[in-house]
C-alpha cells in the first residue's frame, strides 16, 4: 500500500478509536441507549451528507447497478480498508460484503468486549444508511458484519419503490 494509503488506513482507525472513546463517554453519562442513538443519528447524517458528493448523479438518481459498482470501487485505498466487492446485482437488488474492517480490528486491538465492538459496528455503520437510504433512496438490510464475529460484512440493498 502506498504512503498515502497507509495515511488514509491510519486516519480510519483514528476515526474508530474516536467513535470508541465518545460511545464509552456517553455510555457512562447518558446510558447506552441514548449514547447509541446520538452517535447513530450523527453518523447516518454525514453518510447521507457525504453520499451527495461523492456518488455520481447517476447513482444518486435510483441506478442501483451504478451505485454498487461505485461503492465496491476498485480504488486501491478503499480495497486495502474494507475490501468491498458486489456479490450479486439484479435491476431491483444488490449484494454486497466488504472482507475487511480497521474499525473493527481497531476496536479489537483497543482490548473492548465483544458487546462493545458489536454495538460500536452497529453505530458505525449508520453511515451506510445515510448513504443507502437517505441519499441514494434505497433499502438497506446488514445480513451479518464483522463487528458480531462474522467473516465478512454482508449489505443487501433494494431499489426503492416508486
Amino acid at each position: 500500500m502506498s504512503e498515502t494509503g497507509e495515511k488514509v488506513a491510519q486516519a480510519t482507525r483514528q476515526r474508530a478509536a474516536v467513535y470508541a472513546h465518545l460511545f464509552l463517554v456517553l455510555r457512562k453519562k447518558l446510558g447506552e441507549a441514548q449514547a447509541v442513538d446520538l452517535m447513530s443519528e450523527a453518523i447516518y447524517n454525514f453518510g447521507r451528507e457525504k453520499s451527495t458528493r461523492n456518488y455520481s448523479e447517476k447513482a444518486r438518481s435510483g441506478d442501483l447497478a451504478q451505485a454498487a459498482r461505485e461503492f465496491a470501487s476498485p480504488d486501491p485505498v478503499k480495497q486495502h480498508q474494507f475490501a468491498p466487492r458486489v456479490v450479486s446485482l439484479t435491476p431491483d437488488e444488490a449484494v454486497l460484503a466488504m472482507s475487511k474492517c480497521p474499525l473493527v480490528d481497531e476496536w479489537r486491538a483497543m482490548g473492548l468486549p465483544d458487546k462493545d465492538v458489536a454495538t460500536l459496528c452497529r453505530v458505525a455503520h449508520s453511515v451506510d444508511f445515510g448513504t443507502w437510504e437517505g441519499a441514494l433512496g434505497c433499502a438497506l438490510c446488514f445480513e451479518g458484519t464483522r463487528g458480531q464475529g462474522k467473516d465478512e460484512c454482508v449489505l443487501r440493498v433494494k431499489k426503492a419503490r416508486g
